[in-house]
């Protein structure tokens, strides 16, 4: 699968996600700034373990196999008095997070005033993908003298999985004012 193919994937997924996760909360005219610091990290082992649980089965004879990522996700969630989840809307203007082994980030969410309890998630993910050999790789033809010949040529599907490397919650109960700026580092 040509790597141009792969990454609209990733963006479709990404695009996906973000619109089943609703809208965001209503921070309000003059709403609190809740920065979220994070820096973290990925080990090579930690990638290839995570990618050995997922993807083409054992004893699949497999060509191709190739990842993008890790890619990060950084989100922040207000919960609702129903004690549902929703998501706190970021700031303009913030930069894209950084793709790769090494994350060190910030990102600014809006939330309105007041007592609350907030939700912070961090996941890492590599979007693999293979092509896997399906049926009988070889095709029998009979000659002009009634030979049978096997000639091998094998039919190849393409596959690709989203696999999770890292998800991170972390839960804070915060007060926070009008207009007030408040740094957070929950990953920590």
């Amino acid at each position: 699968m040509p790597q141009r193919l792969q990454i609209f994937m990733v963006l479709g997924l990404v695009a996906l996600v973000a619109a089943c996760m609703g809208p965001a909360v209503d921070p309000g005219p003059d709403p609190a700034r809740v920065v979220v610091s994070v820096k973290s990290g990925l080990g090579h082992d930690q990638v290839r373990r995570a990618m050995a649980g997922q993807g083409p089965f054992p004893g699949a004879w497999v060509r191709l196999d190739t990842f993008l990522g890790p890619f990060w996700e950084l989100s922040a969630q207000q919960r609702q008095p129903d004690g549902s989840w929703q998501r706190l809307a970021l700031a303009p203007n913030q930069t894209e997070l950084p793709d790769g082994y090494k994350f060190e980030a910030k990102r600014v969410f809006l939330a309105p005033p007041g007592a609350q309890e907030l939700r912070f998630r961090l996941e890492a993910f590599v979007n693999r993908s293979w092509e896997q050999q399906v049926g009988d790789p070889y095709v029998y033809r009979q000659g002009p003298n009634g030979e049978v010949y096997r000639d091998y040529e094998p039919r190849w599907r393409s596959q690709s999985a989203v696999i999770y490397v890292l998800d991170q919650r972390r839960e804070r109960k915060v007060d926070l004012k009008a207009g007030q700026e408040l740094v957070l580092e929950p990953f920590k």
